[in-house]
């Protein structure tokens, strides 16, 4: 078996090509499905990054963040776990206490439609992103482009 190297992130403005590096970045995903998290996870691994660490509910994102100290969290907006927090409440959480998560981590959620109530809620506590469910390989890579581009301009090499 061998190993390649990361695919990179690339977006084109003006001209310059842009290139974001996955490797290494570390990814939480939190998804109370099993099944839409391992397609979660699939999706990122095809997409070139390091595989993310998983949480079904908001405790163990918790736990897995003190951990990890992800870069990135994706979380599903209504997350349904025996210790009633929903994923608008891990995000306040996130933003508003430096302890849980670094403040200023970016943070993508997914729901079922953008429209709902918690959409607005989430996008008041400075959520970097939205994805609607199911989210397809195309649409992951584009959120991702956007989001890490923006946090993360450090990390991004512009070639002519």
């Amino acid at each position: 078996m061998s190993v390649t190297a990361p695919k990179k992130l690339t977006r084109i403005m003006d001209g310059l090509l842009a290139r974001f590096d996955y490797g290494g970045l570390r990814v939480l995903v939190v998804e109370p499905d099993e099944d839409s998290r391992a397609a979660l996870v699939r999706a990122l691994l095809a997409l070139g990054l390091p595989r993310p660490t998983e949480a079904g509910n908001a405790t163990e994102a918790v736990a897995q963040a003190a951990e990890l100290e992800p870069e990135m969290v994706l979380c599903d907006a209504l997350l349904e776990g025996p210790d009633g927090i929903d994923g608008l409440e891990l995000l306040f959480r996130i933003r508003s206490d430096s302890t849980t998560l670094p403040p200023g981590i970016p943070v993508v959620v997914l729901a079922g439609d953008t429209g709902s109530p918690g959409v607005l809620e989430a996008k008041r506590l400075g959520v970097d992103g939205f994805l609607v469910k199911p989210v397809p390989t195309k649409r992951l890579a584009a959120r991702l482009n956007a989001v890490l581009m923006r946090r993360f301009p450090e990390r991004v090499t512009w070639d002519p």
